[in-house]
């Protein structure tokens, strides 16, 4: 895991990011049609931008970080809450 400091907005609350870390996975196979499921490709996820609370939440196990992957968010939030698209959050295994 690699931890910097750049600029943007913590992917949990909206306010200003400290820190970026590494997602829970690099890379997610998605199918180009969910009905083919010989067929995928895979996508590179972004870093994850966290404020200075969330990151030590982070950091301590306190906060799971997910992904939902519908087509209209593809976003980070908290695991289990729900996303812009009403879909929970989901976590990225390893």
């Amino acid at each position: 895991m690699s931890d910097s400091v750049v600029a943007g907005n913590c992917v949990i609350c909206g306010h200003v990011s400290a820190m970026t870390v590494d997602p829970p996975r690099r890379t997610l196979a998605r199918g180009t049609d969910p009905s083919d499921s010989s067929y995928s490709v895979t996508i590179v996820l972004p870093d994850v931008l966290l404020c200075g609370d969330h990151y030590h939440q982070f950091m301590s196990k306190e906060l799971v970080v997910g992904w939902c992957d519908e087509e209209s968010c593809r976003t980070y939030g908290a695991v289990g809450a729900l996303s812009a698209c009403g879909k929970p959050f989901v976590a990225l295994k390893r």
